[in-house]
């Protein structure tokens, strides 16, 4: 049997030798075609954008709400900051209500990117004046980042940069 060389084929090529020469190539070519060009976004990516967007509300909704109702740990923070009350509640209310947004579909890429400012600000703060506690800062942004990426179609360009 004669073996094929694939060096410099592109993987449209491969795909194409592949179905046709181990399957029905047209059967297995339109339902292909099919998944790949379809509009809707799969189950699976649906389930993650929701685990995630649910993680994402958790992750920043317990500190906020801690915040909101004068957890001591966070009250001090605030104050070796030198930032006013006001501001403390201020914060933490927009975390709350960005946090709660981030479950609304229409709202929820906007949501991601206050709470991501907010983090950041918090991790600044955290690594200039506190110096110190700020891995937690990062691996909260770790799934808004994602979050974000997977809102914004960043994913799905990516992903089809890579299938060509």
């Amino acid at each position: 049997m004669k073996q094929a060389d694939y060096r410099g084929s592109s993987l449209s090529d491969v795909r194409k030798r592949f179905h046709h020469a181990f399957a029905e190539p047209e059967a297995l070519l339109m339902s292909t075609r099919m998944a790949s060009d379809s509009s809707s976004p799969s189950r699976t990516k649906v389930l993650v954008t929701w685990g995630l967007r649910l993680l994402v509300a958790l992750v920043f909704l317990v500190p906020a709400l801690l915040t909101l109702w004068g957890h001591r740990i966070m009250v001090r923070q605030f104050d070796a900051l030198g930032f006013a009350p006001w501001l403390r509640v201020t914060l933490s209310s927009a975390q709350v209500l960005a946090a709660l947004l981030v479950l609304v579909p229409v709202a929820s890429l906007p949501a991601a990117a206050v709470l991501l400012i907010i983090d950041a600000g918090t991790l600044l703060a955290q690594l200039l004046l506190i110096h110190g506690g700020y891995a937690h800062l990062i691996l909260f942004a770790l799934p808004l980042l994602a979050l974000i990426s997977l809102q914004s179609g960043r994913f799905d360009r990516k992903l089809a940069e890579f299938e060509k």
